[in-house]
Protein backbone atom coordinates (compact mmCIF):
# COMPACT_ATOMS: atom_id res chain seq x y z
CA UNK A 1 0.00 0.00 0.00
CA UNK A 2 1.81 3.36 -0.84
CA UNK A 3 2.12 6.01 1.78
CA UNK A 4 1.68 9.85 1.82
CA UNK A 5 4.84 11.79 2.57
CA UNK A 6 4.03 15.58 3.16
CA UNK A 7 5.17 16.56 -0.35
CA UNK A 8 2.31 14.51 -1.94
CA UNK A 9 4.59 11.75 -3.30
CA UNK A 10 3.36 8.55 -3.44
CA UNK A 11 6.28 6.05 -1.77
CA UNK A 12 4.83 2.94 -3.55
CA UNK A 13 5.59 0.94 -7.24
CA UNK A 14 6.96 4.24 -9.02
CA UNK A 15 9.82 4.99 -5.82
CA UNK A 16 11.93 7.45 -8.56
CA UNK A 17 13.11 10.34 -8.01
CA UNK A 18 10.66 12.94 -10.13
CA UNK A 19 13.57 14.66 -12.99
CA UNK A 20 11.20 17.54 -13.12
CA UNK A 21 11.08 18.71 -9.42
CA UNK A 22 13.55 21.78 -8.50
CA UNK A 23 16.66 21.04 -6.09
CA UNK A 24 14.19 23.32 -3.33
CA UNK A 25 11.37 20.57 -3.79
CA UNK A 26 13.75 17.92 -3.89
CA UNK A 27 15.11 18.97 -0.40
CA UNK A 28 11.67 18.90 0.88
CA UNK A 29 11.57 15.60 -0.36
CA UNK A 30 14.58 14.65 1.64
CA UNK A 31 13.68 16.03 4.41
CA UNK A 32 9.78 14.61 4.15
CA UNK A 33 11.21 10.82 3.64
CA UNK A 34 13.42 11.32 6.50
CA UNK A 35 11.12 12.68 8.74
CA UNK A 36 8.78 9.25 8.10
CA UNK A 37 11.42 6.48 7.76
CA UNK A 38 12.38 7.47 11.26
CA UNK A 39 8.55 7.15 12.34
CA UNK A 40 9.28 3.83 12.38
CA UNK A 41 5.47 3.66 10.35
CA UNK A 42 6.52 2.33 6.97
CA UNK A 43 6.09 -0.90 6.12
CA UNK A 44 9.07 -3.17 4.68
CA UNK A 45 8.20 -2.71 1.45
CA UNK A 46 7.43 1.14 1.94
CA UNK A 47 10.95 1.24 3.86
CA UNK A 48 12.77 -0.45 1.25
CA UNK A 49 11.27 2.08 -1.76
CA UNK A 50 11.81 5.13 0.57
CA UNK A 51 15.47 3.87 0.50
CA UNK A 52 15.70 3.90 -3.12
CA UNK A 53 14.58 6.85 -3.31
CA UNK A 54 17.04 8.05 -0.63
CA UNK A 55 19.74 6.69 -2.43
CA UNK A 56 18.92 8.70 -5.47
CA UNK A 57 18.33 11.93 -3.74
CA UNK A 58 22.09 11.08 -2.11
CA UNK A 59 23.33 10.92 -5.85
CA UNK A 60 21.93 14.18 -7.00
CA UNK A 61 24.47 16.15 -8.97
CA UNK A 62 23.52 19.21 -6.46
CA UNK A 63 25.42 18.92 -3.09
CA UNK A 64 22.47 21.29 -1.22
CA UNK A 65 20.41 18.29 -2.33
CA UNK A 66 22.67 15.40 -1.19
CA UNK A 67 23.06 17.68 2.34
CA UNK A 68 19.51 17.70 2.77
CA UNK A 69 19.64 13.67 2.43
CA UNK A 70 22.15 13.63 5.07
CA UNK A 71 20.52 16.00 7.29
CA UNK A 72 17.52 13.97 7.17
CA UNK A 73 18.85 10.83 8.38
CA UNK A 74 22.16 11.38 10.01
CA UNK A 75 20.46 9.60 13.05
CA UNK A 76 18.23 7.35 10.88
CA UNK A 77 19.38 3.68 12.24
CA UNK A 78 17.95 1.99 9.36
CA UNK A 79 19.74 3.34 6.71
CA UNK A 80 21.55 0.76 4.53
CA UNK A 81 25.48 1.22 5.60
CA UNK A 82 26.41 1.64 1.92
CA UNK A 83 24.22 4.78 1.40
CA UNK A 84 25.64 6.01 4.92
CA UNK A 85 29.20 5.49 3.84
CA UNK A 86 28.74 7.07 0.36
CA UNK A 87 27.34 10.35 2.37
CA UNK A 88 30.26 10.08 4.62
CA UNK A 89 32.89 10.13 2.17
CA UNK A 90 30.97 13.13 0.27
CA UNK A 91 32.06 17.01 0.64
CA UNK A 92 32.39 18.22 3.99
CA UNK A 93 28.53 19.56 3.74
CA UNK A 94 27.09 16.56 3.10
CA UNK A 95 29.32 14.06 5.19
CA UNK A 96 29.32 16.41 8.33
CA UNK A 97 26.15 15.27 10.03
CA UNK A 98 26.68 11.57 9.37
CA UNK A 99 29.77 11.41 10.63
CA UNK A 100 28.88 12.79 13.57
CA UNK A 101 25.84 10.92 14.02
CA UNK A 102 24.75 8.06 11.79
CA UNK A 103 24.42 4.83 14.09
CA UNK A 104 25.41 2.75 10.69
CA UNK A 105 28.96 3.89 10.59
CA UNK A 106 30.67 0.83 11.80
CA UNK A 107 34.17 1.51 13.72
CA UNK A 108 36.61 -0.06 11.43
CA UNK A 109 35.12 2.71 8.62
CA UNK A 110 35.50 5.43 10.97
CA UNK A 111 39.59 3.66 12.04
CA UNK A 112 39.31 4.27 8.22
CA UNK A 113 38.14 7.66 7.50
CA UNK A 114 40.72 9.34 10.05
CA UNK A 115 43.52 7.52 8.89
CA UNK A 116 43.32 7.21 5.25
CA UNK A 117 45.58 9.47 3.69
CA UNK A 118 44.59 12.97 2.72
CA UNK A 119 42.11 12.99 5.58
CA UNK A 120 40.61 16.22 6.46
CA UNK A 121 41.36 17.85 9.74
CA UNK A 122 37.34 18.75 9.70
CA UNK A 123 36.53 15.19 9.02
CA UNK A 124 38.23 14.27 12.06
CA UNK A 125 36.92 16.65 14.13
CA UNK A 126 33.41 15.53 12.93
CA UNK A 127 33.96 11.90 13.99
CA UNK A 128 35.46 13.09 17.20
CA UNK A 129 32.54 14.49 18.50
CA UNK A 130 30.13 11.71 18.04
CA UNK A 131 28.35 10.13 20.81
CA UNK A 132 30.15 7.11 22.31
CA UNK A 133 33.02 6.72 20.81
CA UNK A 134 34.80 3.01 20.73
CA UNK A 135 38.20 2.32 22.33
CA UNK A 136 39.25 1.87 18.54
CA UNK A 137 38.13 4.81 17.35
CA UNK A 138 39.28 7.33 20.22
CA UNK A 139 42.69 5.52 20.06
CA UNK A 140 43.10 6.46 16.23
CA UNK A 141 42.61 10.00 16.98
CA UNK A 142 45.00 10.29 19.59
CA UNK A 143 47.26 8.77 18.02
CA UNK A 144 47.25 10.00 13.64
CA UNK A 145 44.64 12.63 14.03
CA UNK A 146 44.81 15.90 13.38
CA UNK A 147 45.38 18.27 16.74
CA UNK A 148 42.31 19.70 16.80
CA UNK A 149 40.53 16.64 16.55
CA UNK A 150 42.39 15.43 19.34
CA UNK A 151 41.11 18.29 21.57
CA UNK A 152 38.19 17.62 20.54
CA UNK A 153 37.30 14.07 21.51
CA UNK A 154 39.48 14.96 24.89
CA UNK A 155 36.57 17.01 25.37
CA UNK A 156 33.42 14.64 24.47
CA UNK A 157 33.03 13.08 27.65
CA UNK A 158 31.21 10.32 26.27
CA UNK A 159 33.97 8.85 24.23
CA UNK A 160 35.50 6.05 26.04
CA UNK A 161 39.39 6.52 25.88
CA UNK A 162 42.06 3.59 27.57
CA UNK A 163 44.61 5.07 29.95
CA UNK A 164 47.24 4.10 27.03
CA UNK A 165 45.29 6.47 24.67
CA UNK A 166 45.38 8.95 27.49
CA UNK A 167 48.79 8.39 27.72
CA UNK A 168 49.83 9.34 24.14
CA UNK A 169 48.45 12.49 24.52
CA UNK A 170 51.77 13.54 26.12
CA UNK A 171 53.70 11.96 23.71
CA UNK A 172 52.55 13.93 20.78
CA UNK A 173 54.88 16.61 19.09
CA UNK A 174 51.88 19.11 19.30
CA UNK A 175 51.18 18.51 23.03
CA UNK A 176 49.55 22.02 23.89
CA UNK A 177 48.28 23.44 27.20
CA UNK A 178 44.74 23.09 26.02
CA UNK A 179 45.13 18.96 25.41
CA UNK A 180 46.81 19.07 29.00
CA UNK A 181 44.00 20.90 31.00
CA UNK A 182 41.39 18.59 28.94
CA UNK A 183 43.46 15.66 30.10
CA UNK A 184 42.75 17.15 33.45
CA UNK A 185 39.26 18.02 33.22
CA UNK A 186 38.02 14.27 31.77
CA UNK A 187 35.71 12.07 34.64
CA UNK A 188 37.89 9.06 34.01
CA UNK A 189 41.29 9.62 34.45
CA UNK A 190 43.39 6.89 35.40
CA UNK A 191 45.67 6.98 37.85
CA UNK A 192 48.90 8.03 38.67
CA UNK A 193 49.85 9.34 35.53
CA UNK A 194 46.76 11.57 34.73
CA UNK A 195 46.57 12.78 38.31
CA UNK A 196 50.59 14.04 37.94
CA UNK A 197 48.67 15.69 34.40
CA UNK A 198 46.32 17.30 36.73
CA UNK A 199 49.30 18.76 39.20
CA UNK A 200 50.87 20.04 36.07
CA UNK A 201 48.12 22.12 35.21
CA UNK A 202 46.83 23.40 38.48
CA UNK A 203 50.15 24.45 38.61
CA UNK A 204 50.22 26.28 34.66
CA UNK A 205 46.70 27.45 35.97
CA UNK A 206 48.44 29.38 39.54
CA UNK A 207 50.99 30.40 37.42
CA UNK A 208 48.67 32.18 34.47
CA UNK A 209 45.58 33.27 36.79
CA UNK A 210 46.68 33.59 40.28
CA UNK A 211 50.40 34.27 40.37
CA UNK A 212 50.01 37.48 38.04
CA UNK A 213 47.22 38.75 40.32
CA UNK A 214 49.40 37.32 43.53
CA UNK A 215 52.31 39.44 42.33
CA UNK A 216 50.03 42.68 41.30
CA UNK A 217 48.89 42.85 45.14
CA UNK A 218 52.50 42.32 46.34
CA UNK A 219 54.02 45.12 44.20
CA UNK A 220 50.42 47.61 44.53
CA UNK A 221 49.75 47.40 47.65
CA UNK A 222 52.48 46.09 49.72
CA UNK A 223 55.15 48.04 48.00
CA UNK A 224 57.21 45.16 47.38
CA UNK A 225 60.00 45.09 44.62
CA UNK A 226 58.94 43.41 41.64
CA UNK A 227 61.96 40.73 42.02
CA UNK A 228 60.88 39.69 45.70
CA UNK A 229 57.15 39.35 44.82
CA UNK A 230 58.01 37.59 41.38
CA UNK A 231 60.43 34.94 44.20
CA UNK A 232 57.66 34.85 46.99
CA UNK A 233 55.00 33.60 44.50
CA UNK A 234 57.41 31.61 42.22
CA UNK A 235 58.45 29.25 46.01
CA UNK A 236 54.78 28.89 46.80
CA UNK A 237 54.05 27.86 43.34
CA UNK A 238 57.01 24.80 43.44
CA UNK A 239 56.16 24.40 47.19
CA UNK A 240 52.44 23.54 46.09
CA UNK A 241 53.89 21.21 43.09
CA UNK A 242 56.20 19.41 45.41
CA UNK A 243 53.96 18.88 48.11
CA UNK A 244 51.14 17.14 45.37
CA UNK A 245 53.98 15.06 43.60
CA UNK A 246 55.65 13.23 46.55
CA UNK A 247 51.67 12.77 47.36
CA UNK A 248 52.14 10.88 44.76
CA UNK A 249 53.48 7.72 43.18
CA UNK A 250 56.59 8.41 42.37
CA UNK A 251 57.59 6.10 39.59
CA UNK A 252 60.22 7.44 37.45
CA UNK A 253 58.79 7.27 33.76
CA UNK A 254 55.49 9.40 35.38
CA UNK A 255 57.69 11.72 36.92
CA UNK A 256 59.59 12.08 33.26
CA UNK A 257 56.23 13.00 31.61
CA UNK A 258 56.29 15.85 34.54
CA UNK A 259 59.92 16.89 34.39
CA UNK A 260 59.48 17.30 30.30
CA UNK A 261 56.00 19.31 30.65
CA UNK A 262 57.59 21.65 33.39
CA UNK A 263 61.00 21.95 30.85
CA UNK A 264 59.06 22.57 27.95
CA UNK A 265 57.22 25.57 29.84
CA UNK A 266 60.21 26.98 31.24
CA UNK A 267 59.48 25.45 34.98
CA UNK A 268 62.10 23.31 35.32
CA UNK A 269 64.21 25.08 38.17
CA UNK A 270 67.70 24.42 40.56
CA UNK A 271 65.05 25.16 43.21
CA UNK A 272 62.53 23.07 42.38
CA UNK A 273 64.93 19.81 41.89
CA UNK A 274 66.32 20.79 45.33
CA UNK A 275 62.59 21.13 46.85
CA UNK A 276 61.55 17.72 45.51
CA UNK A 277 65.04 15.65 46.54
CA UNK A 278 64.86 17.55 50.26
CA UNK A 279 61.33 16.15 49.97
CA UNK A 280 62.34 12.61 49.60
CA UNK A 281 62.07 12.51 45.26
CA UNK A 282 65.25 11.18 44.35
CA UNK A 283 63.43 9.85 41.44
CA UNK A 284 61.91 13.25 40.43
CA UNK A 285 65.88 14.30 40.12
CA UNK A 286 66.78 11.67 38.06
CA UNK A 287 63.54 12.44 35.65
CA UNK A 288 65.12 16.04 35.55
CA UNK A 289 68.51 14.58 34.38
CA UNK A 290 66.60 11.92 31.77
CA UNK A 291 64.74 15.30 30.38
CA UNK A 292 67.92 17.10 30.57
CA UNK A 293 70.59 14.95 29.51
CA UNK A 294 71.35 12.23 26.94
CA UNK A 295 72.29 9.97 29.68
CA UNK A 296 70.64 6.65 30.50
CA UNK A 297 68.62 5.88 33.64
CA UNK A 298 71.87 2.99 34.39
CA UNK A 299 74.12 6.04 34.24
CA UNK A 300 72.47 8.16 36.79
CA UNK A 301 71.88 5.37 39.09
CA UNK A 302 75.34 4.74 38.98
CA UNK A 303 75.81 8.82 39.35
CA UNK A 304 74.18 8.82 42.48
CA UNK A 305 74.56 5.60 44.40
CA UNK A 306 78.34 5.19 44.72
CA UNK A 307 80.50 6.79 41.86
CA UNK A 308 80.93 10.16 44.12
CA UNK A 309 80.63 14.08 44.35
CA UNK A 310 82.25 14.17 41.14
CA UNK A 311 80.34 11.76 39.11
CA UNK A 312 76.99 14.34 40.43
CA UNK A 313 78.77 17.26 39.86
CA UNK A 314 79.32 16.80 35.82
CA UNK A 315 75.84 15.23 35.83
CA UNK A 316 74.74 18.27 37.15
CA UNK A 317 76.59 20.76 34.56
CA UNK A 318 75.64 18.49 31.40
CA UNK A 319 72.25 19.16 32.82
CA UNK A 320 72.58 23.32 32.37
CA UNK A 321 70.81 24.04 35.50
CA UNK A 322 71.90 27.12 37.11
CA UNK A 323 75.21 26.94 37.95
CA UNK A 324 74.76 28.97 41.66
CA UNK A 325 73.10 25.95 42.77
CA UNK A 326 75.54 23.13 41.52
CA UNK A 327 76.67 22.72 45.38
CA UNK A 328 73.59 22.53 47.00
CA UNK A 329 71.90 20.13 44.53
CA UNK A 330 74.81 17.79 43.90
CA UNK A 331 74.81 17.79 47.80
CA UNK A 332 71.33 17.17 48.68
CA UNK A 333 71.09 14.19 46.15
CA UNK A 334 74.32 12.63 47.62
CA UNK A 335 73.08 12.82 50.99
CA UNK A 336 69.40 11.30 50.47
CA UNK A 337 71.00 8.73 48.33
CA UNK A 338 73.16 8.05 50.93
CA UNK A 339 70.37 7.67 53.37
CA UNK A 340 68.63 5.78 51.10
CA UNK A 341 71.25 3.26 51.33
CA UNK A 342 70.59 2.92 55.35
CA UNK A 343 68.64 0.03 56.47
CA UNK A 344 67.83 2.00 60.01
CA UNK A 345 65.99 5.44 59.21
CA UNK A 346 64.86 6.02 62.91
CA UNK A 347 65.88 10.11 62.54
CA UNK A 348 63.78 11.18 59.00
CA UNK A 349 65.09 14.72 59.88
CA UNK A 350 68.56 13.74 59.81
CA UNK A 351 69.13 14.03 56.16
CA UNK A 352 67.34 17.54 55.71
CA UNK A 353 69.16 19.23 58.31
CA UNK A 354 72.25 17.42 57.33
CA UNK A 355 71.92 19.27 53.72
CA UNK A 356 71.02 22.55 55.29
CA UNK A 357 74.36 22.28 57.31
CA UNK A 358 76.53 21.85 54.04
CA UNK A 359 74.27 24.53 52.54
CA UNK A 360 75.55 27.23 55.26
CA UNK A 361 78.78 26.05 55.36
CA UNK A 362 79.45 26.21 51.58
CA UNK A 363 77.51 29.50 50.33
CA UNK A 364 78.19 32.51 52.17
CA UNK A 365 75.15 34.87 53.49
CA UNK A 366 72.69 31.73 54.26
CA UNK A 367 71.60 31.49 57.51
CA UNK A 368 70.98 28.13 59.26
CA UNK A 369 67.24 27.79 58.98
CA UNK A 370 64.27 25.42 57.88
CA UNK A 371 64.96 24.05 54.75
CA UNK A 372 62.37 26.31 52.89
CA UNK A 373 64.46 29.53 53.79
CA UNK A 374 67.70 27.98 52.73
CA UNK A 375 66.17 27.10 49.46
CA UNK A 376 64.60 30.99 49.68
CA UNK A 377 67.81 32.60 50.57
CA UNK A 378 69.28 31.11 47.63
CA UNK A 379 66.83 31.96 44.77
CA UNK A 380 67.95 34.95 46.45
CA UNK A 381 71.84 34.84 46.21
CA UNK A 382 71.30 33.21 42.71
CA UNK A 383 69.82 36.13 41.22
CA UNK A 384 71.66 38.66 42.63
CA UNK A 385 75.17 36.25 41.63
CA UNK A 386 73.97 36.43 37.67
CA UNK A 387 73.67 40.51 37.59
CA UNK A 388 76.86 42.27 36.59
CA UNK A 389 78.76 44.28 38.67
CA UNK A 390 78.13 47.77 38.29
CA UNK A 391 80.54 49.93 35.90
CA UNK A 392 82.83 52.02 37.98
CA UNK A 393 82.34 55.08 37.58
CA UNK A 394 84.74 57.66 35.16
CA UNK A 395 87.42 60.12 36.82
CA UNK A 396 86.10 63.37 35.98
Amino acid sequence: MATDNPTGTKIGSAAKKPASLSPEQLIEMAAALGALAERNALSDRDRQEAHVLLESLGADAESRVRAAVSRAISRYPLLPPGLAQKLAQDVLEVSGPVLEHSPVLSDAFLVDQIAKDGASDEVQQQIAKRQYLSHSVTDTLIRSGASIAVETVLGNQTARISDDSLLAVFHRDDLSDNMVSLVAQRDDLPTPVISRCHEIILADQFDREVGQAVRKRLVETYALPESMATEIVDAALEDALTRATIGAATVESELELLAGHLHKHGDLTASLVLRMVCSGSLNFAKATYRVLTEQSLDQINMAFYGAGNDALSELYQASGLDPYFRFAVTTAIKTMADEESRKNKSEPDKPVNEIVREIVSFYRGIAPTSIEQVIASLCHEADRWRQPEPAPESAS
